[in-house]
């Protein structure tokens, strides 16, 4: 296993190098926001994402503080690919070859460089198909806190139940088990693990929870989306490791391979069912990858050498020329256009914020309001949240109320500005849109942020004299 521990330290670090210097993504800075305000749930998602940024920023600053234990979920999640394949087969070769997949298949190295909950679900859940796989007597103990802490990592996990319901059926070993406490006893050390963010939830009309299950099935699916979602899922788990994965579980015999069959495919159903409904992103499958790319090794270590070699070399140098292809573009862009999403992603926020602090004074000395309206941290109302994050990160501004153009984190903060207290609205928020109460408007001052002459982010500040009470959404006629 030194080669495989090696070989998840290089992508921790490849993967540290393709995204250093780069600006935060937005939901990067709203999950940094989220760690400042630590608690047992969010909005969007459950809070291990906030909490491993709260621990690490208190060590390390800038991006690198906030991405830093994501990097090392990302070499977890490379090293348990490797276990799940040595269980699998007796070959000495297939471990190795695991890890040389998980580490460069495309999605995993997007989601194991940045500071989102896919990294530490993704070494969660790899590290519990791999216990459950194994688990007998006392091992189911492990098992539990593994699955547990998928489930804090990111509801997806759950998927895991519906993949344990269809195991009692096909999987005798599993049937023995369930006539011993242990089993039990570790779904109850996964359930007391989930508690706290069970009963946040319970506290806050399952927000989250309802949340995603909307997210997942909402009737909006087109051809395009469903063949863009294809697409994400192959290329992002890699042209080899995905129909060699499947190939290899739907084939497996006994009850690991049955395990970790179960735990891998349910997933991958639910979600192509989920698909067929709605829009889908590729990263929601991105927790099973690792044991996808487990199960592919052990495929390639029974074929033919000159096969195998040649099927590991194509998949590794496609996902290498991906990674180095976008590190390359995205810091100096000849093929993409200057305008791409990509670009407006994780370029310009700093620069964004500097613009943003002086349309904030020129506005504050507009409304003539110099002992209440603090061009350094001023009351904001956003249009949405993702502005409002990047600002509070690369900014200092800490002061937002809700976003009008969706319901976010901030809707569950509430929080406003004191009565009468002048305040700012970042972006162009129609009347009808507004979730306050105000007073007569000042004049709008609009910003931009270009590179080589291309606007990379334009938005504008309008400042209020005074604020008169909130507008609850509903009554506004948003959702």
């Amino acid at each position: 296993m030194r080669t495989v521990w090696a070989i998840a330290l290089g992508a921790a670090v490849f993967r540290l190098l393709l995204f250093q210097g780069l600006d935060l993504y937005a939901d990067e800075a709203y999950y940094w926001m989220w760690s400042r305000r630590p608690a047992f749930g969010y909005f969007d998602h459950p809070p291990v994402v906030a909490w491993l940024i709260r621990a690490s920023t208190a060590i390390l600053p800038g991006e690198l503080g906030v991405r830093i234990l994501f990097l090392a979920c990302g070499g977890l999640a490379v090293a348990f690919a490797a276990l799940i394949a040595r269980e699998m087969t007796d070959d000495p070769r297939a471990p190795a070859v695991a890890a040389v997949l998980a580490a460069t298949s495309p999605i995993l190295i997007l989601t194991g460089g940045l500071a989102l909950p896919d990294a530490p679900v993704e070494a969660a859940y790899a590290c519990a198909t791999w216990l459950v796989a194994r688990a007998r007597g006392r091992g189911w103990i492990w098992a539990g806190v593994a699955v547990g802490l998928a489930l804090l990592s990111k509801y997806t996990a759950a998927l895991l139940a519906p993949a344990l319901f269809l195991l009692v059926w096909i999987d005798r070993d599993l049937r023995d088990e369930l006539r011993t406490p242990w089993p039990w006893l570790g779904g109850a050390v996964a359930i007391l693990l989930f508690l706290p963010n069970l009963l946040w939830n319970a506290t806050h009309d399952w927000v989250a929870i309802q949340f995603q299950i909307r997210h997942g099935m909402v009737g909006q699916a087109t051809l395009r989306s469903s063949l863009e979602f294809a697409g994400g899922l192959l290329g992002g788990a890699g042209v080899v490791a995905l129909p060699l994965g499947i190939r290899e579980l739907v084939r497996g015999r006994g009850s690991f391979s049955l395990r970790v069959a179960a735990a891998t495919l349910v997933p991958i159903a639910v979600t192509v069912l989920s698909a067929t409904r709605g829009r889908v992103e590729a990263n929601w499958v991105a927790l099973v990858v690792p044991a996808l790319c487990g199960a592919a090794a052990v495929a390639l270590v029974r074929m033919r050498q000159a096969w195998s070699q040649a099927l590991l070399a194509f998949t590794v140098g496609l996902g290498m020329l991906a990674a180095v292809g976008f590190g390359l573009e995205v810091r100096n862009p000849t093929l993409i256009p200057l305008d791409s999403e990509v670009l407006k992603r994780f370029r310009g926020w700093p620069e964004f914020a500097r613009r943003a602090r002086a349309a904030a004074g020129s506005a504050c000395t507009a409304i003539g309001s110099p002992s209440g309206c603090d061009p350094a941290n001023p009351f904001v109302f956003p249009v949405n949240y993702q502005e409002a994050a990047e600002l509070a990160f690369y900014g200092g501004w800490t002061r937002f109320g809700p976003a009008a153009e969706r319901p976010s984190q901030f809707d569950i903060w509430d929080d406003h500005p004191g009565p009468g207290e002048p305040f700012l609205a970042l972006g162009t928020i129609p009347p009808e849109r507004r979730l306050f109460r105000a007073g007569d408007p000042g004049p709008r001052t609009s910003f931009e942020v270009r590179f080589r002459g291309v606007v990379l982010q334009r938005s504008d500040m309008e400042p209020f004299r005074a604020w008169q009470g909130a507008l609850p959404r509903r009554a506004a006629g948003l959702p």
